[in-house]
């Protein structure tokens, strides 16, 4: 008796392996990672570019900055928006800047951190952390502009 097999291979593309929700590359999938370069586009608007696991244009306003008397804290509250399709968003964000070890003011040393949600678009309700350093040459930026370079960490929502 002659027994014959057939073998079905399927092959699944690497961007649809890793799911339909826009992060396929991204290897930590309980979070999503925005990288994003900004600069002041006129106070209080922001704009830029986001990279890293949502690529795509990035628009803000500071809703709030206030300087500590001694100006080694500056308080943020401010609007983010990451526009990238299906994957846009809007986060409220607060927190903040301080002096760096060495004793340079809020204002020159830049390192800040904020936290805050996803008030609108994709992944509505998601946690956010923002960390940014404040930077006088940065790449896609325009020239002569103080800029400011970072990373956005989501708490990825179950899907719906």
């Amino acid at each position: 008796m002659f027994v014959s097999a057939i073998v079905l291979v399927v092959q699944i593309s690497p961007a649809r392996a890793g799911g339909d929700d826009g992060t396929a590359g991204n290897t930590h999938h309980s979070r999503v990672e925005v990288t994003f370069t900004k600069w002041i586009a006129g106070y209080p608007l922001m704009a830029g570019f986001t990279g890293g696991d949502v690529a795509g244009d990035f628009v803000g306003e500071v809703l709030q900055r206030q300087v500590s008397q001694n100006g080694r804290i500056i308080r943020l509250e401010a609007m983010y928006e990451v526009q990238a399709g299906e994957h846009s968003f809007t986060a409220l964000i607060r927190g903040g800047t301080g002096e760096t070890k060495s004793g340079e003011p809020a204002s020159v040393s830049g390192a800040a951190l904020l936290d805050g949600v996803i008030l609108a678009g994709w992944q509505t309700g998601a946690q956010v952390h923002v960390a940014f350093q404040t930077m006088t040459n940065c790449v896609g930026a325009p020239d002569a502009r103080t800029c400011f370079e970072g990373t956005i960490t989501m708490s990825k929502l179950a899907p719906t």
